[in-house]
This record gives C-alpha cells, sequence and structure tokens, in this order.
C-alpha cells in the first residue's frame, strides 16, 4: 500500500493533480517507487520503498528528498541536497534520465539504487509531482557481465563508425496492440502469471511479449519499459 500525506497537511500543495490512475501506477506495482513536489518533499511512499529501504512512510511523509535518501554517486561524491539536480532539471523542461545512486536505508547502510523518473504536471504552475521509480542494483554482477562483453567481443570485426553528423536515433517502437496491452498491464503492477491468465495467453508468450516490448523500446527492464512509456505517451 502506498501512503500520502493527509488532505489536511498544508504541505500537500504539489501533489493535488495527483489523479487516481497515475497514483495506481504507484500502488499496484512492485517496484519501490516515491513521489515529491516541486519542493523536493516527500508526498508518497509506497510499500515497495519501505522493503528496499526501511524506513515506514510515517518516517518519511512531508521529509525534503535529500535528508531522508543522502545519495551519492558512484563516485561517493555527494548528490542529494537541498538544491536539488532533478528539480533543477524539470524547472528548465530538460528530459531526466536513468541513474544510479547510493541512498541511505534506515538501518545506515548505502543500498546501490537505479532510478527511473516520471514527472507529472500538477493542476496550476508551477505545481508538479515527480515519481521517483526505484530498483537495487547489483554492482558486482554488472562489472562481472561488461568482463565478460568485453572477452567476447575483443575479436569481433570493427564496426564502422558514423559520420560526425550521423546522429544515432531511438528506434520507433512500432508496438503491436497486444504488446501494448501486456505494457498497460505491467504499469498497473499486474505479475507475468496474472497477465497472461487476464489475456488468456500462456506464461511463456507472455514473456516473449515483454522481451519484445523491451528490445522494440531500446530498453533493459520492465521499470524502465513503463517509465518510457508513461513519459513519451505510449500509454
Amino acid at each position: 500500500m502506498a501512503h500520502r500525506r493527509s488532505d489536511k497537511d498544508p504541505r500537500r500543495a504539489g501533489s493535488e493533480g495527483f489523479t487516481t490512475d497515475q497514483m495506481e501506477v504507484i500502488t499496484r506495482s512492485d517496484a519501490a517507487a516515491f513521489a515529491t513536489d516541486e519542493k523536493g518533499c516527500i508526498t508518497i511512499w509506497n510499500q515497495g520503498a519501505q522493503t528496499l529501504l526501511g524506513y515506514p512512510a510515517v518516517r518519511v511523509l512531508g521529509k525534503a528528498c535529500h535528508e531522508v535518501l543522502c545519495g551519492l554517486d558512484v563516485f561517493g561524491n555527494r548528490f542529494c541536497d537541498h538544491a536539488c539536480a532533478l528539480i533543477c532539471m524539470v524547472e528548465r523542461h530538460e528530459t531526466v534520465r536513468h541513474f544510479e545512486l547510493d541512498v541511505r536505508a534506515e538501518s545506515g547502510d548505502m543500498v546501490p539504487t537505479s532510478f527511473s523518473i516520471v514527472v507529472l504536471p500538477g493542476p496550476r504552475p508551477p505545481q508538479y509531482t515527480v515519481i521517483h521509480f526505484m530498483e537495487k542494483v547489483d554492482r558486482q554482477q554488472e562489472v562481472s557481465s561488461l568482463v565478460r562483453r568485453i572477452l567476447t567481443e575483443q575479436h569481433a570485426p570493427p564496426v564502422a563508425r558514423p559520420a560526425i553528423d550521423e546522429a544515432p536515433s531511438r528506434p520507433s517502437p512500432n508496438l503491436t496492440s497486444r504488446e501494448v496491452e501486456v505494457l498497460r498491464l505491467l504499469a498497473e503492477g499486474t505479475s507475468t502469471q496474472d497477465i497472461a491468465s487476464s489475456l488468456f495467453i500462456s506464461v511463456p508468450t507472455t514473456r516473449n511479449h515483454v522481451q519484445s516490448i523491451l528490445r522494440k523500446l531500446d530498453v533493459h527492464s520492465k521499470l524502465e519499459a513503463v517509465s518510457l512509456a508513461l513519459r513519451t505517451h505510449l500509454l
């Protein structure tokens, strides 16, 4: 269950534009997620966020995000501060891409965490809500995969470099109607088994649809696929 600040809380102004459908992206998802307002204060904190970092909602709602997460970049430099880089990017209308931080859990341990960001406009300027989807990162596994990739590609034929004026672009999604259905159910936090049941298809077929969606969207996880779909209005 996701928790929100009370309607009577005067600090809740930045989350007034949050609709039930948008709320379901958090409440029905297994992904850890929380939301902040335009001032950087936490307005929503779901069960997944509590499971990942240990903080119950009552301890973090209404607090400044940087005071709770105390995020460091992968080099150990302080990232989270009262002058929030994400808020600056949002207010400059810049795209916030996937990133990783080490964030502080309730135990005091630093947890390697990947973030995908969705920005939702509020009922009136300059209000907005920033949804943070979080996923724990296994950096040791990533390093091992990188080493294997380097060793595998060491003897691969060279790839022609594009001309300077040829900028690579993301391929067009071109999702099928069934893939859109699957993606919409993923956004609602529906499990693979439940997606298969609701669409009357097998679990292996469902997994094939998911892999096809990830390939077409050029992303590496279901979380990134949902985040991209919401940002680009695929859903």
